[in-house]
């Protein structure tokens, strides 16, 4: 009797997330480049889909900082902040990109939820993002991707 219990409270439980579920940058970034359904999307995962979807990865390190790198972006490339974010060019050839909303880590949207949060953040530079900063727990600044490898993943001719 408890079992079953347990199997129809699963059941009700999983019956009322989303089924499309946005939880992490890369989760995003994977739905932007294929609209597949992307649940806790790890850097590796999304770097295997990209892989099998034809992109082709290119390190951009030290050009990323430089003030002509953002006019190497095409719309549709994804970027790879070492294995911390990601974020998609846009039409305008500047990147969109989720962050996870303060003290809601873990948290499931829906797509069409995602686009109305304000921590979806459209059209910032590669530098936009590189000196973006938290404020940590003792009000200290935190740049979370200042120093990360940058990657590019340019789709293929048969994406």
């Amino acid at each position: 009797m408890i079992r079953v219990w347990v199997l129809g409270w699963i059941l009700v439980v999983s019956l009322a997330l989303p089924v499309e579920a946005i939880v992490w940058c890369h989760d995003y970034t994977l739905w932007q480049a294929s609209g597949e359904d992307a649940n806790n999307t790890s850097p590796a995962e999304l770097r295997s889909r990209l892989g099998q979807m034809n992109y082709k990865r290119f390190p951009f390190t030290n050009a990323a900082r430089m003030p002509q790198a953002q006019g190497k972006l095409r719309p549709g490339d994804v970027v790879i902040f070492a294995d911390a974010h990601s974020g998609v060019v846009n039409g305008q050839g500047l990147i969109d990109h989720f962050v996870q909303r303060s003290g809601a880590s873990g948290t499931r949207y829906t797509p069409e939820e995602v686009q109305k949060l304000d921590s979806l953040h459209r059209d910032w530079t590669l530098l936009d993002i590189l000196n973006f900063k938290r404020i940590g727990p003792q009000g200290n600044e935190i740049f979370p991707y200042r120093e990360a490898a940058v990657e590019i993943w340019r789709p293929g001719q048969n994406k």
